[in-house]
């Protein structure tokens, strides 16, 4: 996607034309729709929002993801390298009622991550506040003991070949980044994953460092409108590359 900076009242006016592209290439990311809510599967790359080094997003697209609706709006966010599931509302209710459950925890969401290392339990719990600090010019979360931004993080090791390892993640919290700085705290950095990855840990696979990061929202379920759900987002193309190279057994279709 591009990635050079267009102005604001531009972007506006000729968003549909400029874009062409770019939004056929989201539409065809539609893994469900209702009355209530249209889900992408997101991929890797591409942001929900933009910014100042940010020209095509999601945002910008909403007015053309479904026909007759111009109303689409975000319900929550998840990383421009991460891939999966992203859940729009068709409405301001809907949107509300939407966050109002990622906010109380009632949204059940799966991730799946393919690590560098092994957690040393085959399951468990990472209870580690989060901030934000400043490294040069670049923000970073961190664990901070002193923070009252609590996080938790589920895991469970799904199945480990040489020294990668498949896990099952499961945020009750939605902190910014959590995922992966939880796993990069207990030594077990996601590959691809350039900001929390590999220069950081102890291992030096430089070729993963340029790889796409291996975090990919796979499932979601909740209780929307007495509508309950349960979504699936399919593997990336590379996600599912990198576990055949690496001769993984588990089935993931």
């Amino acid at each position: 996607f591009p990635t050079s900076f267009v102005p604001d009242e531009y972007q506006k006016g000729q968003t549909k034309k400029i874009y062409s592209k770019e939004i056929r290439k989201l539409l065809k990311t539609i893994i469900y729709e209702d009355k209530n809510i249209l889900v992408l599967n997101k991929i890797n790359g591409l942001p929900v929002q933009g910014g100042s080094k940010v020209n095509f997003n999601v945002d910008i697209a909403l007015p053309y993801l479904s026909k007759g609706q111009d109303n689409l709006k975000l319900t929550h966010r998840i990383d421009k390298s991460t891939s999966g599931i992203l859940i729009l509302a068709k409405s301001k209710e809907i949107a509300r009622e939407m966050t109002a459950l990622f906010k109380k925890n009632k949204v059940y969401k799966t991730y799946w991550a393919l690590t560098i290392n092994s957690p040393k339990d085959i399951e468990g719990t990472i209870k580690l506040p989060l901030s934000k600090i400043l490294i040069g010019r670049k923000e970073k979360m961190v664990v901070d003991m002193k923070s009252n931004k609590a996080a938790e993080t589920k895991y469970k090791v799904l199945e480990k070949k040489d020294n990668f390892t498949l896990l099952e993640i499961n945020p009750k919290t939605g902190r910014t980044h959590q995922i992966r700085v939880h796993l990069l705290h207990i030594n077990t950095p996601i590959i691809g994953d350039k900001k929390y990855g590999l220069e950081l840990s102890n291992r030096s696979e430089k070729n993963f460092i340029r790889t796409n990061l291996h975090l990919h929202s796979k499932n979601v379920s909740f209780t929307l409108q007495n509508k309950k759900y349960n979504i699936d987002a399919k593997l990336p193309a590379y996600f599912k590359e990198t576990l055949f190279k690496y001769n993984f057994k588990i089935k993931y279709e």
